[in-house]
């Protein structure tokens, strides 16, 4: 009982010491041929691992009215658990699970079984994505969780991850608009600050490495897309310093190209073991920080949903940019 005290209390703190300041568009007019990305200062940073996602479980169960989950691999089962205790307590609790996947093996059938059994409103993702694979929860309407992380098992123990705890009541608001059209099979246009794919994602990444002028630092699990690859060649080419950390999983022919493509360019690409990276994060400038369940693919940015956001809140940004300093320095090169 003291230690699930002691995890509210800290999530109380956070989401009090929180500085909340206007929505800024942030990077210069005269960098680049995109807008600059629109960004939010109102949110908090958790890396993983750390906490074995124990922030993120104290949030779900202090829920006081509502849980709205959109996710592409969920088999932990305290996090299962904590949903249908919830959806018992009275709490709106409704889920968006992925049914397809690329491994056979891998499956959320028994979990969406176990939510219904549990009385949970749980529906599969609209079959018009190849997958759903966001990671979101968005708790009583007033914070968005939006994630790198899949709820399992490994994903916070074994994995680099990201999340942001977002509090900004735009991108909240935006967040359960595109859930309620996802919920219901229904279409959504986002037009806020969101990065959605396939809809904005990749315009608001490029925006984000075009307008950069110092400083890119990038820590994912794949990489890949052209235009992508093409803005990153692109700011090194006009100066800026460029490091790439990636995971150490055998890539395919499309990210062996894309690597080469960055080395031929000057450009440091490094792999790391330990973590596994399932991070998906840009960081310009040392400033603005991307982060969301959008590998940097073709695939995830044009026939996936997902859901990122980027973040200009100094301290959290940070977090960020020691973790991908103390990467790059343990990886080795690609």
């Amino acid at each position: 009982m003291m230690s699930r005290l002691w995890a509210l209390a800290l999530l109380a703190c956070a989401l009090a010491c929180t500085k909340k300041h206007p929505t800024t568009d942030a990077g210069p007019d005269d960098a680049g041929d995109e807008e600059p990305a629109t960004t939010t200062s109102n949110a908090i940073i958790i890396v993983e691992p750390s906490d074995n996602a124990q922030t993120l479980l104290s949030a779900i169960n202090a829920a006081q009215s509502s849980i709205h989950m959109t996710m592409y691999l969920l088999t932990s089962s305290s996090f299962i658990q904590a949903l249908i205790t919830q959806k018992k307590n009275g709490r709106d609790v409704k889920v968006v699970l992925n049914q397809k996947f690329p491994d056979a093996s891998t499956s959320n059938a028994t979990v969406f079984s176990q939510l219904a059994a549990g009385g949970v409103n749980v529906v599969w993702a609209p079959s018009s994505f190849v997958y759903t694979h966001e990671k979101a929860v968005i708790i009583d309407g007033t914070t968005a969780w939006i994630m790198t992380m899949n709820v399992t098992y490994s994903s916070p123990t074994s994995n680099r991850e990201y999340l942001v705890l977002d509090q900004d009541p735009d991108d909240v608001a935006e967040a359960e608009q595109i859930f309620d059209a996802d919920f219901t099979g229904t279409s959504v246009t986002p037009v806020g600050k969101l990065l959605v794919a396939p809809v904005n994602a990749r315009d608001g990444l490029l925006a984000l490495l075009n307008n950069a002028t110092q400083t890119i630092d990038i820590e994912g699990e794949e990489l890949s897309d052209a235009a992508i690859v093409n803005a990153i060649i692109a700011a090194h080419d006009r100066g800026l310093a460029v490091r790439v950390v990636l995971s150490d999983d055998s890539p395919t022919t499309a990210q062996a190209n894309a690597v080469q493509s960055l080395k031929n360019d000057g450009i440091d690409v490094r792999k790391l073991a330990t973590p596994y990276v399932h991070a998906k994060t840009i960081v310009a400038d040392g400033a603005l920080a991307y982060v969301g369940s959008e590998n940097f693919t073709a695939n995830s940015l044009d026939s996936n949903r997902e859901l990122g956001v980027i973040v200009s809140a100094p301290a959290e940004v940070a977090k960020i940019t020691s973790t991908i300093d103390a990467d790059f320095a343990a990886a080795v090169t690609y």
